[in-house]
């Protein structure tokens, strides 16, 4: 049986595993494998050690950078470990961000990060089971959380 990693934080301000865990179950049956750490720097070992130690087939790393410019050069410092975690073990790490200035108020940025860990948990489940679904949808503009972008029109 597949198995999921799911690795999520304590500073963001919504649980992104939880939404992760429950679209999962909703679709699949799979083992899920849980880690949840401080902040998203920690996030890329964190993805590393749930593939090397706990033997995941694709990991969704979790996380809600802040508004400030420090929080996105973390954000970015992040993406670079998840990146290089991701050439190391050979395996997808879909990052999740929401940065904490994405919504216009708490309701927007809540429902964004329900629909975005939501939808990203799909394509978790595409690459495991379905890619060939991804493939009849390059060049659609998918987008998660907000709405898809839509192709362009020649």
């Amino acid at each position: 049986m597949p198995t999921i990693g799911i690795a999520d934080t304590t500073f963001a301000r919504y649980n992104m595993g939880r939404a992760a865990i429950d679209e999962i179950q909703k679709n699949v049956s799979v083992q899920i494998k849980r880690v949840t750490v401080p902040g998203i720097k920690d996030l890329p070992v964190a993805a590393k050690k749930l593939i090397e130690e706990e033997g995941c087939d694709i990991v969704m790393a979790l996380g809600m950078p802040g508004a400030q410019q420090k929080d996105k050069m973390c954000a970015h410092e992040a993406s670079q470990g998840l990146i290089m975690a991701q050439l190391m073990t050979n395996t997808h790490i879909i990052e999740v961000f929401v940065h904490e200035d994405e919504g216009k108020d708490e309701k927007e940025l809540s429902l964004l990060m329900d629909r975005r860990t939501r939808e990203h948990a799909l394509n978790v489940i595409k690459l495991l089971f379905k890619p060939e679904k991804l493939v009849r949808e390059a060049g659609t503009g998918q987008r998660q959380g907000f709405e898809d972008a839509g192709p362009l029109r020649m």
